[in-house]
Parts: structure tokens; sequence; C-alpha cells
């Protein structure tokens, strides 16, 4: 058994959430981003258009939308030359490899990296790698205990189970010396050529950072460290009885000496809810970590080898984004209402943006339907059930629509005591004027000249109208408290009910 390495592919996808409010500025940053080169700065990032080809045209309008309308989401390669080179950017044409442990390295290669920022306050970093043979970097292995490793290991980019990455570049014709990304610290942080991959994904990010800000301007969103893969893996020369076997590795993504005893049910190949038969002997591949496609002994055509996996890169993976910003935008959001449901001072504004957000989102970013070609339709339709978008959209909306009532009716409950307090000290001071008026008191000395009376029993008079309006304000007191607590006593009962 071996794999076709010119066919197969390994995509790993960083998520991340940022806030939405800073959405224009994070594209102005990133578009102006630049590394120091040897002869100048290297410009990072190249806009890209998202891969629209059989998009619905809504769909594709949101995505890629003209001058005239405001973008839903931006996408970015990096260039060629902050990718290639070894003074200022990643370095590709070094040679890289995944230290593993307890085992051998395995070579890879850096072939392309992109970056995804949608309006709602979620972005993904991607990157794709090539497991390579270690007697030529260039060439993709055909080992499939290297590429089961690989795609179990590398998207652990933070040190976890001892994974690490090192590289080295050429400087001589047979000599090499230890490298490492000038923006992810270089050899004077990693003087052995040495760390982790999420000192680059870091390094990548922080260019989409304003002048003078120190912290990260965004925040995981997914198991802290780990990267979700979206892999193509073309098996040649696979028995019968291996097939399931290795379906059921790659879809839970085991390594290659992962001691496995699955059920007969976890090899069930046409009915398994977490597979999608494409054509004989080719799957989907849906679970909660990433996803992937396996094709055993495919036949070998232009469609099957090279149409197919295009496809596979292109408008399947595209499928695969669209469902993860859902997924990971109704986590945000969900989040969001847990934290600022503590922060009674600021509730109430925070809760009109959450609202605001998710009416944003379901305008422009909830879709039931994003393409029309049967096969890539059913394949989203997948990735919305694996991820339980219809159930966790609920939730979303219904614990924000309830909190949101429930600020609107303490507001209206603090309006009408205020309200009815002031009634009250209209009414202490409504006697006295009232009496005032009636009698129509002139003050002698001061209104006329000889009729009147004195301003002393005027004084005394209104004392005792306002004795007598306090005097009525005390009484009405305890009935104003009584309807207070009337009013709020359906509420309770209400809450009572519904916990």
């Amino acid at each position: 058994m071996e794999v076709d390495g010119t066919s197969s592919f390994a995509l790993f996808v960083y998520p991340f959430r940022f806030q939405s409010r800073e959405f224009e500025t994070r594209i102005a940053a990133l578009d102006a981003a630049c590394w120091a080169g040897r002869e100048g700065p290297l410009r990072v990032w190249e806009e890209q258009d998202f891969h629209t080809e059989d998009l619905l045209p809504y769909v594709a309008r949101y995505l890629n939308p003209g001058v005239a309308e405001p973008p839903t989401a931006r996408l970015w390669g990096l260039d060629s030359g902050a990718l290639q080179s070894t003074t200022g950017g990643l370095g590709n044409t070094a040679q890289w490899r995944l230290a593993l442990p307890k085992r051998s390295a395995v070579s890879f290669s850096l072939d392309s990296v992109q970056l995804a920022l949608f309006c709602a306050g979620v972005g993904f970093l991607s990157v794709r790698v090539c497991p390579t043979t270690s007697a030529d970097p260039r060439r993709p292995s055909s080992d499939v205990a290297d590429w089961l490793n690989f795609l179990h290991y590398f998207r652990f980019v933070r040190g976890q189970r001892d994974v690490s990455v090192a590289a080295q570049r050429r400087t001589g014709k047979d000599e090499r010396a230890p490298f490492f990304p000038a923006p992810a610290g270089g050899e004077r942080e990693h003087p052995e050529g040495r760390g982790c991959f999420a000192d680059v994904l870091d390094a990548l990010l922080k260019t989409g950072a304003r002048d003078a800000e120190s912290p990260p301007w965004w925040s995981e969103v997914f198991i802290p460290g780990q990267m979700l893969p979206f892999a193509a893996l073309y098996a040649d020369q696979v028995p019968d009885e291996e097939k399931a076997l290795l379906v059921y590795r790659v879809r839970n993504f085991f390594h290659a000496e992962q001691v496995i005893h699955p059920s007969p049910q976890e090899l069930r190949l046409d009915d398994h809810p977490g597979l999608l038969p494409y054509v004989h002997d080719q799957w989907f591949t849906f679970s909660l970590d990433g996803g992937a496609f396996v094709a055993c002994n495919a036949p070998r055509t232009s469609f099957f080898r090279e149409e197919l996996p295009s496809h596979l890169r292109g408008q399947y993976y595209l499928l695969f984004v669209l469902a993860l910003h859902q997924r990971f935008t109704l986590m945000s959001l969900s989040d969001e209402v847990a934290k600022n449901w503590s922060q009674e001072r600021a509730r109430a504004s925070a809760f009109e943006g959450i609202r605001d957000t998710l009416l944003l989102f379901t305008a422009r970013g909830y879709f039931a339907q994003v393409m029309q070609q049967e096969h890539h339709h059913r394949c989203y339709t997948k990735w919305q059930e694996r991820f339980q978008l219809d159930r966790l959209y609920q939730e979303v909306r219904d614990e924000i629509q309830d909190m949101y009532n429930e600020l609107l009716l303490r507001a209206q409950e603090a309006e009408r005591r205020q309200r009815e307090r002031l009634e009250l000290i209209i009414a202490a001071i409504g006697v006295p004027a009232l009496l005032a008026s009636f009698l129509g008191i002139n003050l002698r000395g001061v209104t006329t000249s000889s009729d009147g009376i004195e301003w002393w029993a005027a004084a005394l008079g209104m004392l005792g109208a306002i004795i007598v309006g306090m005097f009525l304000v005390l009484k009405a007191l305890p009935w104003f408290v009584r309807r207070q607590e009337e009013s709020s006593s359906p509420r309770a009962a209400k809450g009572k009910e519904q916990m």
C-alpha cells in the first residue's frame, strides 16, 4: 500500500476570533503589512478572491462583493516573496522537518498560506503542507505511515505531545545551517532551528496588528494550540480487507502505530454517519476534529487524479470553511452572552451589539444552500449536520432573545418605578400649591400695600399644607410598596416555572 503524493494534500486550519467592530481595521493593517527583507520590505499578503465557481450567485456576491458593497469576508494568500525568502520570510525553500515523539522525524514542504477574515469576528489561517521523502525534500512521500503520522501530529502547534518543527537552509554546496523564520524569532530565539509551529502562526497573525499594538488582537476559538486538518489521501494497492481500517484511521486522525480495536459499526463504509460515499471506494470523512477525502485504488484518469484533487482544494475546502465559520461564530456569540451577562453596568449596550452581530450573521453568513451541484450540496449539508449548526443556531438565538427581553423588561420596570416616585413627589408639592392658588393669597406689603395677610401667617399656612401633603405621601407609601411587590411576583413565579 502506498500514497499518490501528487494527488494527495494536507491543509491545516487555525481558527481564531476577533472583535467584529475591528473588521475594517484589520483589513487595512493586513493590506499594508510588510516584513524586513535583505533588499527591502517584503510584502506579506496578496489579496485573493474566494473560489466562487459553482457557488450560488447571492453567496458569491457576499464573499466577493463589488466595490460598491461592504465586504462580508476577505481572503489573502501569502506573497511568494514572503513565503520563499530565508532572510525575512518563512523560507519554504529550506528543509523542514516535523519532530515526533519516540519516532523518526517527517520531512515536509511548506507549500502555501492563506488567511480569511469574516465580518462576524471569525478568521481562519490555513497552511498547505506535504510530507516529503528525507532524500528529496521536494518529492512527496509515498509512505502511508508518513501521511498518517503527519495528519495526527502536525495539528499540535504549541508543543503538545512533544511535537516541534525544525529547519535547515543551504549555506554551500553540501553545507546546511539551522534556520527559523525571522518574523517568528529567527536563529536568535531558536539557535538550533527548532521551535513550535505556533511561533510561525503568531508571526503571520501579528501582521494584522495596528501600530504600537502589543497584545494579540485575536484569541483562540478551538482547542488551544490545535489546528483542524482537511486532507485528501489517495492510496493505491489497498487490499479489500484494509480499506475500512484505513478510512477509520483517517477519519479519526490516528497515527500509524495507534493501537485500534474498532467495532463492526465503526467499520461500516456505506451508512456510517461520519462518512459520505463519493464513488466506488472513495469517501468523504466528517468529524468535529476535521475532514478528509480517502480514495482507495482510484482510477488513474485526469479527472480522479488531477481535476478532483483541485476541486477538493477549492470548492470542497470552501464548504468546510463556510461551515466552520458558522460553527465558531455561533460559539463566539454564546460565549459573549455568558461573559457580558455578569457585567451589569454595560449589559444593555453589550447585548445590543451581540444581537446586531447575530442579525448580520443570519442575513449574510447563515446559508441553507451555497452550491447547486449535488455532491457539493450533500457535502455542505453533511458538515452542517456534523457540527449541529441548526441546533446551535436555535440555542444561541433563543438565549440572546430571552436575555435581551429580560433587559427590556428590567428597563421598563425601572422607568415605571421612577415615574411613580415622581408622581408621589408631585403630589407632596401639589397640595400646598393648590391651596395657595385656591385661596388667592396676597401678602401685605409684598403683593399689595394694605390688603392681604401677614407673611408669617402665610408661611404657617404653607407649612401646614406641606405637612398635610407629606402625610398623604406616607399614607400612600405602603400601597406603592404593595403594588411593586404584586407587579414583580408574577414575573418571579414565571421564572420559577421556566426553571
